[in-house]
């Protein structure tokens, strides 16, 4: 029966494949892809729930990628545009904002007209923003302030983010957490469910020419993968970025194992034929996914930045370190490994020869499948 047969192969191949070789039931092949592709599933949804992803308003850097439509850039200098000197940047323009106050002892920008950003429980969690100043006097802000307006500018919060400066013509990355509960003080009631607007000030004793650049502006919070994708985003990611790859991968693996049989002058008949025997061995890879998957459910929650540098960091101080996440690197290689000696299986029952040349047969091929495999995936799209 082809059940048996399929998870006979793991514990006694020799004699699963004498009968899978004679009957070549494509059932236990289907089986086998049911049973991979489940793996897949059950893989992929505990790594989603490990998941925090970022998300922004705006989307894009779009805030400090132009100063006016549809919201509005005003100060006490001079705003512009500074294509030379910023820090983040989109597929739209890599600028910051810019502002030159020239003999005064303040500086503000402010940011009006923006659609409402909810800070509220379910909201956004965090500010986060570039700052810049330049006191030609070279002395530091005696105060600085941020102010998030809520349908007026007589109605806001404010934060004195004066501590987070840094010295004079040197960028600073800040966030600041948002939402009720937090250290912001409140006047003329405002509301967390709708700002409207930011203002940047900062004030010294002395005239002086001051310069203040903004850059990366945003509100964001982290939330649930599964929730940003749901269950059918998990089963779309993993069929097309997991499944497509194994059946590509299965169908190149026998190919190669024929011509490779060929160089060494051997038949292994009909590929149609043992890409069906081929397909038995990759129950393999349901098992090894299966056992990784343990490992990594015991791995902690962690955020995942859009920036693709932050993002590594985090996985680099979070996951790299544990024994889980490294064992999981691996796995894949070791079952690939555990693969190829049961293709050796299969060459020398078909080919009735001795374990020397079947070996030697399965492991010059898998080596060329390995190298093959992602060029030919990358090629193709996967």
């Amino acid at each position: 029966m082809f059940v048996q047969e399929v998870f006979e192969v793991l514990y006694s191949p020799v004699k699963a494949f004498k009968k899978i070789i004679e009957t070549r039931d494509f059932k236990g092949v289907i089986l086998v892809l049911v049973l991979v592709i489940a793996s897949m599933l059950i893989s992929q949804y505990v790594v989603a729930s490990k998941l925090m992803v970022e998300t922004r308003t705006p989307e894009a850097d779009d805030w400090t990628e132009m100063l006016v439509t549809p919201h509005n850039w005003t100060s006490n200098g001079y705003p512009s545009w500074d294509a030379a000197d910023y820090q983040m940047g989109n597929e739209d323009g890599n600028y910051s904002i810019r502002s030159l106050a020239t003999d005064n002892t303040t500086i503000w920008l402010k940011l009006m007209d923006i659609d409402p950003v909810s800070c509220s429980e379910d909201g956004q969690k965090e500010l986060f923003f570039w700052i810049k100043w330049v006191n030609e006097g070279e002395s530091s802000p005696t105060s600085g302030t941020l102010k998030l307006f809520s349908g007026s500018e007589e109605s806001y919060f404010e934060a004195d983010i004066s501590s987070i400066l840094t010295s004079s013509g040197e960028w600073a990355n800040v966030t600041l957490n948002v939402g009720s509960g937090q250290s912001w003080t409140s006047y003329n009631s405002p509301n967390w469910q709708s700002i409207t607007g930011l203002k940047f000030e900062l004030n010294w004793f002395s005239s002086a020419n001051l310069t203040m650049k903004i850059d990366g502006l945003f509100f964001r919070q982290f939330v649930p993968y599964l929730d940003s994708v749901g269950t059918g985003g998990v089963i779309q990611i993993t069929l097309f970025s997991l499944g497509m790859p194994f059946i590509v991968d299965w169908i190149l693996w026998s190919a190669i194992l024929l011509v490779v049989a060929k160089l060494f002058q051997e038949d292994l008949g009909r590929w149609a034929n043992l890409l069906v025997i081929i397909g038995y061995t990759y129950i393999t890879y349901a098992v090894y996914t299966l056992v990784n998957t343990a490992f990594l459910s015991s791995l902690p929650p962690i955020n995942w930045y859009l920036d693709s540098s932050i993002a590594q960091a985090v996985l680099n101080e979070l996951w790299v370190p544990l024994p889980a996440y490294t064992i999981s690197l691996y796995l894949p290689l070791i079952g690939s490994i555990w693969t190829a000696l049961l293709a050796a299986v299969v060459v020398r029952l078909m080919l009735d020869t001795n374990w020397r040349k079947a070996l030697t047969i399965a492991l010059v091929a898998f080596g060329v499948n390995f190298v093959l495999s992602p060029l030919v995936q990358l090629l193709i799209g996967f």
